[in-house]
């Protein structure tokens, strides 16, 4: 195991390696799919040769996460249930490894996973020029959401007033 603390900074090369620690079992996409960026849905589609907008209808649904869209790999509901294996998952293994998203490149289900997951979040997710994302991020956190070092929000937002205003709904300039 590598043992590197991850931090809201801790730069991409270092979560990739720590992301690398993963057995590729499959085990973490039997009940769904990584999040994918809007920057990363058109190389995709191109790997399965496949329209990106066909890509988008037939694979993909919407969701969003600190006021941030993002997608999912729909996944492949069996006996009702609320999720399933992402339908990309063949055989215990990634169709699209070659050219998988962020998400599930580096998270896993490792001892690190978790903190790798909080990592993509903050620094993919989470918008600190957006209210609304500051506003739903501190719900989060004060609902016993992980946070990894770097990523408090009296870190984030060093002026106490201005952070007071936005988590009141106040306008600010």
């Amino acid at each position: 195991m590598i043992d590197i603390v991850l931090k809201k900074d801790t730069p991409l090369k270092d979560v990739l390696e720590i992301g690398g620690d993963c057995d590729k079992c499959g085990k973490c996409c039997s009940y769904g799919s990584g999040f994918m960026l809007e920057s990363e849905v058109a190389k995709i589609a191109n790997f399965l040769r496949i329209p990106t907008d066909k890509f988008r209808k037939d694979f993909l649904e919407e969701t969003e996460i600190f006021h941030t869209n993002l997608f999912k790999i729909r996944p492949m509901k069996k006996d009702g249930k609320p999720y399933g294996p992402c339908m990309l998952l063949e055989n215990s293994k990634c169709r699209i490894h070659e050219v998988k998203p962020l998400h599930c490149r580096v998270g896993n289900c490792s001892d690190h996973g978790d903190d790798l997951h909080t990592w993509f979040i903050v620094n993919h997710c989470l918008n600190i020029y957006d209210p609304e994302s500051i506003r739903q991020y501190a719900s989060y956190l004060e609902t016993g959401g992980r946070v990894i070092q770097g990523a408090e929000l009296d870190v984030l937002f060093p002026d106490k007033s201005k952070l007071k205003s936005i988590l009141n709904y106040e306008r600010f300039r």
